[in-house]
């Protein structure tokens, strides 16, 4: 009776059993202890009272036995276990069930008195289930594992669905989470108020939000929400309300609540909010923060794609800003993956043999963040502990500081010098050396920096031990802490002092053991920028940087053994958030144990997840959207927050050249960036706008490609171009870092000459030229070097200071150079540099640098400006003032003389002012304008320029003397400046003679100037005054001869007369006027009068203009270099759009919707087949990443920096004083700029690939010819479409380049489509051959190792033969010899009879022999013949030749045994018939009378038309069609539209054709469909609009159907009996036999035609038609009839070969030992095959053996959950591990070529490069998918790969171009995706098998399903397919697929359309052939998890680790 009290919620558990007993104690005859005699009493009171509750029938009655067993539990503890075992909780789960305010039966009561019976009773369960498991860990478990709050959801579901009951309900499951009853009114209490009182209302409550206690029960409470909103926006807003106030209470609710999956059903019901109308802004801020609030610790990838999907509006293509908002907002989160611990919780692994710490010493590292600090006491970190005995204790106290406890030591050591902080990540480090030589032997260390250390004893091994306990955390009942753990590692061994620097920058995110040796890819830009900072203080202190261990863990990482790490703890190896009871951990077998409360929180911050779903392309998309500032500065921050702590993300963004994109996208919205934007983005690469002296430059690639582009900065708006200007001088000049910033950031960026080339343009205006000034001086100031700075702004300055004329038209490339104002910014550059040259160590690199002297003369020129010439002369003040021999170096080159002569012309009063600083040594700053008594002349050769000058004045001034003060102010341009300059001039003279001594010795050889003047104006009389002034002081000076004494008294007489004609003149004594020097001071006098020819200035200036017109050329050079450079930069930047195309395809976030057109891949499968399609419209998206971006994350060892040494002074005679000598500063400043005519392609070349030869080609794809450059460089080889070389060697675009350039007589020049960039490794090309292309024989065809070929045409065979012979040496060089004896091992006989290589002329007897022997087949045979016979698929004129050979249309089976199916092989097609004969030899006979050529047939079996006609539905030969049509389509009835009539008119119509077939129709169906949906008309004869090719009705309407019997019956016994007659036809004896039939038009033999003798342009054009509509017949290979094929034997097998799979399978058996045992519970996942050994080799999951290498092998960590790191052993030694990869599954394409799947949802290509060691280099990384990629396989011969994953579907990849091609999907099941886990590709067919848990299918290599099998529905399956494989044959009628299952089974199966009914379309279905069983193990039959087929063999591998062989009777 009691059980059926029980609802069937109890059959959903497992119940616990029942102990009578358990209850009872055993009977004692002594009496109890009182204590457990009461224990006794209180559980047989619970037993009792849960017989009650069974018993129980009413409501009131349950109540009353609820409020019992609370009483007694809460009386006693004890008592909890009793109620588990009991089924306490199960009982529970029913009561609540059954609990309802609906009343049933006779008896009613009052509705609300039930009512508070039910809600009593309510809160009973809930009270006691949350008693029951609180501080109970077994209950609690059990409740959760056993009962499950999915069975509390069922039972409440009907409380919860009443509006009566739910407010209760729902509160007591809130305080059940957090095990506070006093929340349980909340919900009754918030639905009577209003939305304004909530608030309130909930704050009252916010102090017991506290830790969640049950984080399953607040799911459900999230859960049942609904049912409480009900439509309330009262209590909708009341829910968000109260989560964003639990998840603001602390870290440990953050993390529950962010982890449990409610972002999803959140952003749901947000977007929902902003859709009502009737929401309130209110409901909608609260949801949003809330969102906002969970975001920071992330988001899963299917939240964070469906949260950047609504970016996006998809009806306009705008950004949602709310949306961008809330993406913004999460990414700047910084969580991580970690452990959030709440004391008391620790985590403990128990180390077996271990005798505690290492002897050795050790390290412990630990990445940490602390909540709340202990309140009392220590709370340890870390624990060693032998038994109970402590050996290490690392704890933090209250007040932060960190404290040790060792065994060796009595006392504890307190580190003071710094606190942990908290709120924030901290990495802690503690070093214990063990030797006593190491002092001090413990070091601590804090975020990398030494904090502390001591020296003390290390604790002794503790030799009795068993084990040994290390502990993070504690369990103490008194431990209070609340704290996470990112990582935490304990080494064996003390690392370096500077290695914890290292760890500490490669951040928390890092969960490796430090295996890498490249761990530099792991640091962000910020943290690489810190390392070189820290590299460069060591140098700049004289340390040593090479030989520190930082630098060896940058070149090869860590170098630590993994033997090593003890222990490595992260959440790596843990699949999800939630608790667990264990850690396992990657580096051992060991794991840690969890006590107490440990949550793990696998966080997913935004930009990882947006790593997985798209990396940084998605934010770049955005930018692209973005239409307003506000937009601009949202996606910038998305973007720029994105790649802040990612490394995964920064090499993204690398990799796509993503910050050249970025400034792309930007250049059109340059007016829209705000401040906002300006600082994100310079914030991104390292400035600090809130503390400027911090910045620095942390990204040179992104500083180079943003900040150093000014053109789009000139199109900023003037505030930002202002700031932006500022930024150099912050880099430069404010930042505390700025050597650093210049030497190690900037130094190769060349600034200083991307400023000059600035200037150079007209970007700025003279507002914001100002700014670009005073950057160039920070710059030139930052690095004064003579290569970077000197010689360009020298160069600069002289080739602009003087105008100068432009001569480019208005649309060359210099047409954007500013000649106008090109001097005015010169002088200004030149005002800079002079300004500088006063610092002596400036002065001094400029002297070592450039000879100044020289300079000076270049700079003052011929005919200089004022400007100019104060300039110059200021260096020479410089000159003089720093260098004494300066003076004499300038007398030497005669530079006072030309000074003497230029001068004066350009003389004013700053020129006037500059002479004078020069005469007395005056730096401009402290001249004067009146002289001190004190001044001393330093310089008299200056005197002569300046008294020149004077001279020159006054001649002037007497020119104006005539012109009156009135005249000159009518005359507009007249001024007074001449006169003002002399003035002043003569004034300073006087001052100077009055105040200066050395000054009057001046004079004692100079000679003096007359002036006479007939008329003078006021000025003029003003200044005669003054020069009358000067002469009596100079005749009265004893210094001057006597004579000029005399000279002067008589000008000055004739000045008085001039001054005042009536006045008396002025007599001077004759004993002044005396000479009084002596003879020593006339000698040194004379010095001072040396006068240098004019002719000799003449010379210098001469050579000086000359000089400046070379560094003028050099300049225009350089300018036309950079402007060409630029232009092509922007040229490729504005072409990169591949990384947006897998954002809008079919699979990406934001699909367009399109309709996907596919095109015919030119890559080829086995034997030449094309039938691999590939997308046409959606270009694919570059998924490279072996493209040179350089090391930018790198640290490098600094730059030495010889700033600051002084030069010493160049002497004077290490110059050369000649004329002549100047050439050598030709060479110094006029540089040989080269021209790069390549520049258009230099970009498309690999990392350090030089360019060999070049040259024009044409590239033939079908009919079309497309003009192109081949390029040989030394490792690679190039073929890039669109380009050519002009006749000066130049690239130029091919839609420039004259007609001639791009004829390739014959060819129809296609420029306009796909513009290809093709590129192959030297090792790549496999062989190459000479072909004809339209009878010329001037073409070559390249086949490579990927399945691609290339057919070029050259313009003659000179060329040709260049490359030929270029190509032949390659190939030689490349390729090794094969091993001897490969190809002859019986190995390979069983692998089948696969052509393992390409067969050339000299093996046409070979294959021939093979044909015979059926070892290949009829297929392979001919396909061999067309190819040496110089048919190609590549040339529509010489495609590859098939016959037809089914004659039967009509019926509806194909009845391959009978003769009359087929066609006469024998006779061409045009002699079918005997009406077609007579036909024939009329014609023949007709033209023979005529004596012309005669021929049977005017058309021929194979022509570009022919081709085109066939292939009409399929791309690219929709176009060819049209394009030989003139331009549209044939007549309706004239185009290929049944299979039928095409055969009727090639072999019956007398009017029709003679066609062969072509190759497709033996492969490929999709020619046969109209799936472009192409317009072809209606035909005139039926009325009946063309669509698809109308199959015979054998094909049952299926064109894979047509394709396989026709393939089916070329391979039937009949065809390979006559083929032989078929081929002498076309390649044999009858090739010309007028007797068979078989004479085609002359025109179409080989060497008939010479188009290079027709000159006539018609005829050619015409020959050319002639030739692509009547064919080229193929090059004859018979001279005799062709033998026969031997038939006897079994048709489908080769000679001698007894059995055959797919025709005995039933012979099978399986070997009775196994050829190899991995061991037990090793199970084998994978067989490889050893060409070399002759032998198969099992893999156990995660390891491969590399083909044909079996002593190298591939692993990785197989269990799908922790890091995936990847590892290259050889010999058993690790010789490479690659980490971050998170590989999953793997394998080899081929020798070169490994293909891994990733957790992260990509598929990657590696190389596997084999130098002095093997070792992998990543080639391609690909997204699409959008789940973990569980499975891959590849095909080398198909060039494709076939990647599983969990979210159902199977991606097809391209393998040579790394780019998705499309997807086959698996149908979830249960509304969730179904994982892929199996996936196999036949090499023979492309065929490819997919399976899940559910489905098997079977897709053809273009995605066509073929059929498929429900496997849980099948009676002949486990529902658990194991592995798969396809038998592999190159030509078998019936595939083979064999599948093995978990049962053991091993079911070879085929596919076949045979049992479709008549008139249906075909339906295709799985047959089985043979079901096996593998040998049972005790009784059970091993699970089968590996099958390959070995030729007519089968291996299979099994779960207990061994494999076995499956044989055919021999």
């Amino acid at each position: 009776m009691l059980r059926t009290l029980l609802t069937p919620l109890v059959a959903r558990f497992d119940l616990s059993p029942r102990f009578e007993e358990a209850a009872l104690p055993p009977e004692d005859d002594g009496e109890l202890d009182p204590e457990d005699f009461a224990r006794e009493v209180m559980i047989e009171l619970m037993r009792n009272a849960l017989d009650n509750l069974k018993d129980a029938d009413t409501l009131r009655e349950k109540t009353e036995v609820l409020t019992e067993i609370q009483k007694i539990m809460l009386q006693d503890a004890r008592t909890k276990e009793v109620f588990r075992e009991l089924d306490g909780f199960i009982m529970l789960m029913s009561v609540l069930s059954t609990l309802r305010v609906a009343q049933e039966g006779p008896v009613h009561e009052p509705e609300e008195q039930i009512l508070l019976e039910v809600l009593e009773s309510i809160r009973m369960v809930f009270m006691i289930v949350s008693d029951a498991i609180h501080d109970h860990p077994e209950n609690a478990e059990y409740f959760k594992d056993s009962v499950g709050f999915k069975s509390l959801s069922l039972a409440i579901r009907e409380l919860v669905s009443d509006k009566r009951t739910v407010d209760v309900t729902l509160g007591f499951l809130l305080s059940m989470s957090l095990n506070d009853f006093a929340l349980s009114g909340l919900f009754t209490s918030l639905r009577s108020l209003s939305m304004d009182q909530v608030d309130t209302k909930i704050q009252e409550f916010e102090s017991r939000l506290i830790i969640i206690r049950q984080p399953d029960a607040i799911r459900l409470l999230w859960d049942s929400a609904p049912s409480l909103v009900d439509g309330s926006p009262v209590m909708r807003y009341a829910v968000y309300k109260l989560f964003e106030l639990l998840c603001a209470s602390c870290h440990r609710n953050h993390a529950t609540l962010s982890t449990m999956g409610l972002v999803e059903s959140l952003l749901s019901q947000y977007f929902q909010l902003r859709d009502d109308k009737n929401a309130s802004d209110k409901e909608r801020q609260v949801a949003q923060r809330l969102l906002r609030r969970l975001l920071e610790l992330g988001a899963y990838t299917n939240e964070a794609r469906r949260l950047f999907q609504r970016t996006i509006n998809a009806e306009d293509q705008t950004l949602d800003l709310e949306t961008l908002e809330i993406v913004r907002a999460a990414m700047k989160s910084r969580w991580l993956e970690h452990f959030s611990l709440e004391s008391p919780a620790e985590l403990c692994m128990e180390h077996t043999g271990a005798r505690g710490v290492p002897s050795t010493g050790f390290t412990f590292a630990i990445w940490l963040w602390i909540e709340v600090l202990p309140k009392s006491t220590s709370h340890p970190l870390f624990t060693v502990r032998v038994n109970t005995n402590l050996i290490v204790a690392l704890s933090v106290r209250p007040d932060g500081k960190l404290e040790l406890r060792t065994s060796g030591n009595k006392t504890v050591a307190v580190f003071n010098k710094s606190s942990i902080p908290k709120m924030r990540w901290c990495h802690v480090t503690l070093v214990h050396h063990a030797q006593r030589s190491s002092q001090p032997s413990i070091r601590l260390f804090v975020d990398g920096v030494m904090n502390d250390s001591l020296t003390w004893a290390y604790p002794k091994s503790v030799f009795s031990a068993a084990s040994t306990e290390y502990v993070l955390g504690s369990e103490d009942s008194d431990a209070q802490m609340s704290w996470c753990i990112a990582t935490a590692y304990l080494i064996s061994l003390p690392i370096g002092d500077d290695l914890p620097r290292f760890i500490h920058h490669l951040g928390p995110r890092y969960q490796g053991n430090f295996q890498d040796p490249s761990l530099i890819k792991f640091l962000t830009y910020e943290a690489s920028t810190s390392l070189n900072m820290f590299l460069t203080a060591v140098a700049s202190k004289g340390s040593a940087v090479e030989s520190l261990s930082l630098m060896k863990a940058v070149r090869d990482g860590l170098g630590l053994n993994n033997s090593a790490i003890v222990f490595s703890l992260s959440c790596l190896n843990l699949k999800q958030s939630g608790s667990v009871s264990n850690i396992p951990m990657s580096t051992s077998s060991r794991e840690f144990n969890v006590r107490g409360d440990v949550l793990v929180v696998k966080a997913a911050c935004l930009d990882l997840s947006l790593w997985k779903i798209g990396g940084t392309a998605i934010p770049l998309h955005l930018l692209q959207l973005a239409k307003s500032p506000h937009e601009i500065s949202r996606t910038l921050s998305i973007l720029t927050d994105c790649i802040r702590n990612s490394w995964e993300n920064s090499e993204d963004m690398e990799r796509l050249r993503g910050y050249e994109i970025l400034t792309d996208i930007l250049r059109s919205k340059a007016q829209m960036i705000n401040m906002t934007s300006f600082e994100t983005l310079f914030e991104s690469i390292g400035l600090n706008f809130r503390s400027p002296e911090q910045s620095t430059v942390v990204n040179v690639v992104a500083y180079k490609a943003i900040a150093l582009d000014f053109e789009f900065w000139s199109h900023a708006r003037r505030e930002i171009q202002h700031v932006y200007f500022e930024h150099f001088i912050t880099l430069l000049e404010v930042s505390r870092y700025k050597a650093f910033n210049m030497r190690q950031r900037l130094s190769k960026l060349g600034l200083v000459r991307r400023f000059l080339f600035v200037l150079q343009t007209e970007w700025f205006d003279s507002a914001s030229v100002t700014h670009v000034i005073t950057a160039l001086r920070a710059a030139t100031q930052a690095n004064f070097s003579k290569d970077d700075t000197i010689k360009p702004v020298v160069s600069y300055i002289a080739a602009n200071i003087y105008e100068a004329n432009s001569a480019s038209s208005p649309h060359s490339i210099m047409s954007r150079i500013d000649y106008s104002n090109a001097p005015q910014k010169a002088e200004q550059v030149l005002e800079l540099f002079v300004s500088l040259l006063s610092n002596l160590n400036f002065y001094n690199k400029f002297v070592t640098a450039l000879p100044v002297t020289r300079i000076c003369l270049l700079l003052i020129g011929d005919r200089p400006q004022p400007f100019v010439a104060t300039q110059v002369l200021r260096i020479i003040a410089i000159s003089i003032r720093i260098s004494a021999s300066f003076t004499r170096k300038f007398e030497l080159i005669s530079g006072w003389s030309v000074l003497k002569t230029v001068l004066p012309e350009c003389w004013d009063s700053a020129v006037n002012e500059a002479a004078f600083d020069v005469l007395l040594g005056r730096t401009p700053k402290s001249g004067k304008s009146r002289m001190d008594s004190e001044n001393a002349v330093i310089c008299p050769q200056i005197v002569p320029t300046i008294l020149s000058a004077l001279q020159t004045g006054l001649r002037s001034v007497g020119d104006n003397c005539g012109v009156s003060d009135e005249g000159a102010e009518d005359a507009p341009h007249f001024s007074w400046v001449t006169e003002t300059t002399m003035e002043r001039l003569v004034e300073d003279l006087l001052d100077l003679h009055a105040s200066s001594a050395t000054f009057k010795q001046i004079f004692r050889s100079q000679q003096t100037t007359r002036l006479f003047a007939p008329l003078v104006n006021q000025r003029t009389l003003r200044l005669l005054e003054k020069i009358a002034h000067l002469g009596i002081s100079l005749a009265v000076d004893s210094a001057v001869a006597g004579a000029q004494k005399r000279e002067i008294q008589a000008i000055l007489q004739d000045a008085e007369t001039l001054l005042n004609p009536s006045a008396e003149k002025t007599v001077i004594s004759a004993e002044l006027l005396a000479d009084t020097r002596t003879v020593r001071e006339r000698f040194a006098s004379a010095r001072f009068s040396i006068q240098v020819s004019e002719r000799t200035v003449i010379k210098i200036l001469t050579r000086m203009v000359e000089w400046r017109k070379t560094i003028l050329t050099s300049e225009k050079k350089r300018l036309r270099k950079n402007m060409l450079d630029l232009r092509e930069h922007r040229r490729q930047i504005s072409r990169l759009y591949e990384w947006s195309y897998a954002l809008t395809s079919e699979r990406g976030i934001w699909p367009d919707g399109h309709p996907r057109l596919w095109r015919l891949d030119e890559t080829e499968g086995p034997h030449r087949i094309r039938n691999k399609l590939e997308p046409e419209t959606q270009r694919p998206s570059n998924n490279r990443v072996d493209v040179s971006v350089g090391h930018i994350r790198d640290v490098s060892i600094p730059e030495a920096d010889n700033s600051s040494a002084l030069h010493v002074e160049v002497p004077p005679w290490s110059e050369s004083y000649e004329i002549s000598a100047t050439d050598v500063e030709d060479r110094q400043l006029a540089e040989d700029i080269k021209e790069d005519k390549h520049r258009r392609v230099r970009h498309e070349l690999e990392a350090g690939d030089v360019i060999e030869a070049i040259g024009t080609v044409a590239r033939i794809s079908g009919v079309d010819s497309s003009p192109g450059l081949l390029i040989i460089g030394k490792t690679h080889l190039y073929m890039l479409d669109g380009l050519v070389e002009d006749d000066d060697g130049e690239v130029i675009d091919a839609h420039d380049a004259p007609k001639r350039l791009l004829f390739v007589p014959g060819s129809i020049v296609e420029l306009d489509g796909p513009q290809r960039a093709q590129r192959w490794a030297h090792a790549q090309v496999d062989t190459h051959s000479r072909k004809t292309f339209l009878f010329r024989d001037v073409a070559l065809e390249i086949y490579f190792k990927d399945s691609r070929s290339l057919l070029i045409v050259f313009l003659d065979k000179k060329k040709r033969l260049d490359v030929d012979q270029r190509l032949t040496a390659m190939v030689n060089s490349a390729n090794a010899p094969p091993t001897p004896g490969l190809l002859r091992t019986p190995l390979l006989g069983k692998v089948g009879a696969m052509v393992l290589s390409g067969f050339r002329e000299d093996e046409l007897a070979t294959a021939q022999r093979k044909w015979q022997a059926r070892e290949i087949s009829n297929f392979t045979y001919l396909s061999i013949l067309n190819q040496i016979s110089g048919r190609t698929p590549s040339d529509a004129t010489q495609y590859p030749v098939f016959p037809w050979v089914i004659q039967d249309y009509t019926s509806e089976t194909l009845d391959m045994n009978n003769p009359e199916t087929f066609r006469d092989l024998s006779r061409p097609m045009g002699a079918l018939t005997e009406a077609r004969r007579e036909a024939a030899t009329v014609r023949y006979e007709s033209l023979q009378s005529v004596e012309e050529k005669p021929f049977h047939y005017g058309t021929h079996f194979s022509s570009s038309m022919i081709v085109c006609h066939f292939l009409i539905r399929l791309a690219p030969f929709t176009n060819m069609f049209k394009t030989l049509q003139g331009g549209d389509w044939d007549l309706p009835d004239r185009l290929f539209s049944n299979i039928a009539r095409a055969y009727d008119s090639a072999a019956r119509d007398i009017r029709g054709d003679v066609r062969e077939l072509i190759p497709e129709f033996y492969t490929c169906p999709e020619f046969l469909e109209n799936t472009r949906n192409l317009d072809f008309g209606v035909q005139q004869s039926s009325g009946e609009k063309i669509h698809d090719v109308k199959l015979p009705p054998w094909a049952k309407q299926d064109p894979l159907l047509f394709i396989t019997l026709n393939r089916k019956a070329l391979e039937s016994s009949f065809v390979s009996e006559h083929l032989a007659e078929w081929i002498d036809l076309i390649w044999g004896c009858k090739q010309r036999d007028a007797e068979a039939l078989n004479c085609f038009h002359p025109l179409s033999y080989e060497g008939s035609i010479d188009l290079d003798s027709i000159t006539d342009e018609l005829e050619r054009e015409a020959t050319v038609g002639i030739i692509h509509n009547f064919g080229q017949t193929p090059r004859k290979l018979f001279d005799s009839p062709h033998p026969q094929r031997f038939n006897h034997g079994c048709n489908s097998l080769p000679l001698g070969t007894l059995h055959g799979i797919p025709e005995d399978a039933h012979l099978l058996v399986q070997g009775s030992r196994c050829f190899k045992d991995l061991g037990a519970n090793v199970a084998v996942r994978e067989l490889m095959l050893d060409m070399i050994g002759e032998r198969v080799i099992p893999c156990r999951a995660g390891v491969l053996s590399m083909p044909s290498r079996p002593h190298e092998q591939i692993e990785w960590s197989a269990d799908g959950v922790s890091g995936g790191e990847l590892r290259v052993s050889v010999d058993q030694k690790i010789a490479q591990v690659i980490e971050g990869t998170s590989c999953r599954c793997a394998t080899f394409a081929d020798n070169n070529c490994l293909v891994t799947g990733s957790n992260d949802f990509t598929v990657r290509i590696w190389k596997i490069l084999r130098g002095t060691s093997v070792h992998l280099s990543l080639s391609h990384m690909m997204r699409i998918h959008e789940g973990p990629v569980v499975t891959v396989a590849s095909s080398r011969s198909w060039s494709i790969i076939v990647s599983g994953s969990e979210d159902g579907s199977a991606a097809l990849w391209d393998l040579n171009r790394g780019v998705y091609v499309r997807s086959i999907w698996h149908a979830p099941e249960g509304g969730k995706p179904t994982a892929v886990g199996l996936v196999a590709i036949n090499e023979s067919t492309g065929y490819i098998a997919t399976c899940s848990q559910s489905r098997l299918f079977l897709h053809t290599i273009n995605g066509r399903c073929i059929t498929s099998l429900d496997i849980t529905q099948s009676t002949t399956l486990q529902p658990s397919i194991t592995s798969l494989a396809f038998h592999e044959r190159e030509y078998s009628e019936m595939g083979v697929l064999a599948t093995g299952g978990s049962d053991g089974s091993i079911v070879l199966r085929t596919w076949t359309a045979d049992g479709t009914e008549a008139n249906e379309e075909a339906r295709w279905e799985f047959v089985t052939i043979r079901s096996m069983k593998a040998r049972a193990i005790a009784g059970r039959p091993p699970a089968v998890t590996a099958l390959k087929f070995l030729g007519e063999s089968l291996c299979h591998g099994e779960e207990t680790g061994k494999s076995f062989m499956w044989s055919l009777p021999d």
